[in-house]
């Protein structure tokens, strides 16, 4: 199990499908519409080997985001459970 920070440099457009949303992104919650900023995000999970950056199918983790919604009420949210607002 492998895993990578939003701000790590060994991102590059190859491996951009791991964080749909950028660090100062507004997103809600899918759920009950709870809005907020991106202040981290991590992918955890397997690092698929050469595969097209639109493929999700070889996908084999998670990218989790830290959302900050207010002074300081901070939440962990998966990729799928927000939006951009």
């Amino acid at each position: 199990m492998e895993f990578v920070k939003i701000d790590d440099a060994r991102l590059d457009e190859n491996y951009s499908f791991f964080f749909t949303y950028n660090k100062g992104d507004y997103v809600k919650s899918r759920n009950d519409g709870l809005k907020g900023e991106i202040t981290d995000g991590v992918y955890v999970g397997e690092f698929p080997a050469h595969v097209a950056a639109a493929d999700e199918a070889y996908r084999k983790g998670r990218t989790l985001y830290e959302v900050k919604t207010g002074e300081s009420q901070v939440f962990i949210v998966a990729d799928n459970e927000i939006e951009r607002a």
